[in-house]
């Protein structure tokens, strides 16, 4: 094992490119992590239109886009996260 996160809440989803592990939280919380370190490149709390969200899906596009299936079934793309 290179490396391992601990977070207070159950992950949703996750998915990964050669540098970046995303991760999705219960809590509606989105994590990215260093792929080589573990690190925390960037944490935010997923909204839409102002109101929390779950996100229960991520897939990561082409192009540098991360997509978000969410809890209340939205499909979100997410350009400006990485």
């Amino acid at each position: 094992m290179q490396w391992q996160y601990r977070t207070d809440h159950p992950a949703t989803a996750l998915d990964a490119d050669e540098d970046t592990v995303y991760v999705a939280y219960n809590s509606g919380a989105l994590t990215a992590l260093d792929a080589d370190k573990g690190s925390v490149r960037w944490h935010t709390e997923l909204e839409v239109g102002g109101a929390p969200t779950t996100a229960l899906s991520l897939a990561v596009a082409p192009q540098g886009h991360l997509l978000v299936g969410t809890v209340d079934g939205r499909i979100l793309e997410c350009s400006l996260c990485r």
